[in-house]
C-alpha cells in the first residue's frame, strides 16, 4: 500500500521538522508488503484541487478536520489494513480547514481529537499513528493495550 500525505502549512520550528522526519525514517523501514512507499509533501490549494479530482477515484481520500471521524489507534490499524484495498491519500488542510466542496471528495474526515492542533503537530501524530498502525498490523509490541 503506498501512503501519501498533503499538508498546507510550513513548520515553524526545526524540532517540528526533525520529529516528522524521525517517524517518518521509522514508516520508511517498514516491510514493503506493508507500506511500500509513503511520502509527505506541502501543496497548495491550487494542487490540492488537482491532487483531488486526479485520484478520488484511485485512492482513498481521508481529510483531516476537526469535525470528523474519532477513530482509536487500533480502529485507524484496521482501517488502513484491512478495510481499504486502494492507496491512501491524507490531506491536512490549512488554517481555515477546507470547505464543503472540497469535503465532498472524502472518503472519510476523520479528527485527531476535540482540540487543536497546529498543522506541524497534526502532521506529527498522524505520522506516528500511521506507524502505530502499521506495529499493530506486526504484532509489534510497540503499541500497548
Amino acid at each position: 500500500m503506498k501512503i501519501d500525505i498533503f499538508y498546507h502549512d510550513k513548520f515553524k520550528f526545526s524540532f517540528e521538522k526533525d520529529l516528522s522526519a524521525i517517524y517518518l525514517d521509522r514508516l520508511k523501514s517498514i516491510p514493503k508488503s506493508i507500506i511500500s512507499s509513503i511520502n509527505c509533501k506541502k501543496i497548495n490549494t491550487k494542487e490540492l484541487t488537482k491532487i483531488i479530482t486526479e485520484s478520488h477515484k484511485k485512492s482513498f481520500l481521508i481529510f483531516l478536520d476537526e469535525k470528523g471521524e474519532n477513530l482509536s489507534s487500533t480502529n485507524l490499524s484496521e482501517l488502513i489494513f484491512t478495510k481499504v484495498d486502494k492507496n491512501l491519500i491524507f490531506f491536512i488542510g490549512s488554517t481555515d480547514g477546507f470547505n464543503h466542496e472540497i469535503l465532498k471528495y472524502a472518503d472519510l474526515a476523520l479528527s485527531l481529537g476535540k482540540m487543536t492542533f497546529t498543522h506541524s503537530f497534526a502532521l506529527i501524530i498522524l505520522l506516528e499513528q500511521i506507524y502505530r498502525s502499521a506495529t499493530i498490523k506486526m504484532n509489534h509490541p510497540y503499541h500497548r493495550e
